[in-house]
């Protein structure tokens, strides 16, 4: 046809290559648009009507679109090199390009499917604690071996001259990947240990981070605190560093109250009998003798009385590891003799754990002056006004 309307020599070889080139081109957009994409979106189709959710993931639509590129990317590996054959000097470069494009489709399609059996793997609630790491290992592999398959194609070398070749910069890019590498190593010892995993709890005191974690990467953990900052750390930095992982107490639906009472050294006496009769009648006191008691002695027994009959108290049900129920007195500083409390509470909730532990703190703060003690403060100018204006202020209606 080209010959009839005058076309001859190179001009033809040309007319000729470039209507076939435009008419794979059509073919491959046909190929994709009228043929892969409909036998996908049918997929897709019988996929969100099966029963099992699985397959809703393994069998995503970008799955099955990931496929008809690879697909695509096949034909056209045989389809375009032909087509240099009036110029054969094009068909080295030809042949790269498709096989690049088969390269890069095939690693896509080939991180999907990783990231889709994460998910899976999450379902199933398997090997959750090492998911992230393992997704970032696989995927980085994918890409290691894509990028060496590209190279070698590159440089028309085979894959085992371009390993040798970057084995001579193993220094190198010791140097240049090195959060990558020690990133990678403390990934998986965090994930083989089970000590850190998506949406712990996790607190961090060196880079003042205390919050959930989302993210686990090769070179950073994503921490979104509850501020809703996010802080970015090391994976090596929390393996050689240490982290706080509270994660365990949610799961058991337990959380602890401790604090520390500081108690005015100059209030600690010996009681009057007159003053240890008030106590004779208390449950807490059975087994006591209250003559010539201590009052911070006392003190320290009503505090455990109150802690094992808190109506919340956590009961452990393995003998060998028990909820501690702490009282302990410590020695003296310049700010009083500090009287340290420990227990566990069933509260899950955290606005409803912070009530009821300062509503317990409150209770303890306001009963010192019942075991004639006092609590440690600073001076302030309060204390220098009459105690007739501040029995006054202190009566005073608002």
């Amino acid at each position: 046809m080209l010959t009839k309307l005058g076309v001859k020599g190179d001009m033809l070889e040309f007319a000729t290559t470039g209507e076939a080139w435009c008419l794979a081109i059509l073919f491959c957009l046909f190929l994709y648009y009228v043929i892969l994409t409909p036998i996908a979106h049918m997929v897709d189709k019988r996929v969100a009507e099966s029963e099992t959710p699985y397959d809703d993931v393994l069998l995503s639509p970008a799955i099955t679109k990931g496929i008809s590129v690879v697909i695509m990317a096949i034909v056209a590996n045989y389809l375009f090199p032909p087509l240099t054959l009036y110029y054969p000097s094009h068909l080295h470069h030809v042949e790269k390009g498709c096989t690049l494009l088969l390269i890069a489709s095939v690693a896509w399609a080939l991180v999907l499917e990783i990231r889709a059996f994460c998910v899976y793997l999450r379902m199933r609630d398997i090997m959750r604690s090492g998911i992230l790491v393992f997704r970032n290992i696989m995927q980085t592999t994918v890409f290691a071996v894509a990028g060496l398959l590209a190279i070698s194609t590159l440089l028309n070398r085979d894959v085992a001259y371009v390993v040798s070749a970057l084995g001579a910069m193993a220094a190198v890019l010791i140097l240049v990947f090195k959060d990558s590498i020690l990133g990678m190593i403390a990934g998986i010892r965090l994930s083989i240990n089970g000590l850190m995993k998506e949406n712990d709890w996790v607190t961090v005191p060196k880079y003042n981070a205390d919050g959930r974690v989302e993210d686990i990467t090769l070179t950073s953990v994503k921490i979104r605190n509850w501020d809703k900052s996010v802080a970015t750390i090391p994976p090596y930095a929390l393996v050689s560093e240490g982290f706080i992982n509270r994660q365990r107490m949610l799961d058991l639906g337990v959380r602890q109250i401790k604090r520390l009472f500081y108690v005015d050294i100059n209030s600690v006496r010996h009681l009057s009998p007159e003053e240890s009769a008030r106590f004779e009648n208390e449950e807490w006191t059975e087994g006591i003798d209250l003559k010539d008691t201590v009052n911070l002695s006392l003190f320290r027994r009503w505090l455990r009385h109150k802690m094992t009959s808190h109506p919340k108290l956590a009961v452990s049900t393995n003998p060998e590891m028990p909820y501690q129920i702490i009282v302990k007195g410590l020695p003296s500083t310049p700010t009083g003799i500090p009287v340290e409390i420990m227990f566990f509470v069933k509260c899950p909730d955290w606005a409803e754990f912070e009530e009821m532990q300062a509503d317990f703190i409150d209770d303890i703060t306001a009963s010192f002056p019942r075991f004639f003690l006092r609590h440690f403060q600073y001076i302030s100018d309060t204390d220098f006004l009459p105690r007739q204006y501040m029995a006054q202020t202190s009566n005073s209606t608002p």
